[in-house]
């Protein structure tokens, strides 16, 4: 499986998972409103949404093995190792996990990418 597919088959989890929910509430046809369908697929487009983040944010965790250069100094910078940091995105909060780096010169560090 292509990385790719594999990432599409990930996203496609997280679809699902927010359908099977959505599924399970929602009441039957003679009995919901058009308020309450609106309220049950807005729910399940955040959990995409926040899922797919997530997918992607894990995706570019596995791609830190870069060697980067201070921006003030231009010196190498040392890696310090993976860092976790839990972020609030416009889809929700995530936890990344990224490779930090540290210019003992300049005295900066910084968690990749932005």
């Amino acid at each position: 499986m292509s990385e790719e597919e594999e990432l599409k088959r990930r996203m496609l989890k997280e679809a699902e998972e927010a359908i099977e929910e959505l599924l399970k509430r929602r009441k039957r046809p003679e009995e919901i409103t058009l308020s309450e369908i609106e309220e049950l697929v807005g729910e399940a487009g955040e959990q995409v949404k926040a899922g797919m983040t997530r997918v992607l944010t894990a995706e570019s965790e596995d791609r830190q093995d870069v060697i980067l250069k201070c921006e003030k100094c231009g010196r190498r910078m040392d890696y310090k190792g993976q860092k976790s940091k839990r972020v609030v995105t416009e889809t929700g909060e995530v936890t990344v996990t990224r490779a930090y780096y540290y210019c003992p010169h300049c005295r900066v560090g910084i968690f990749p990418p932005g």
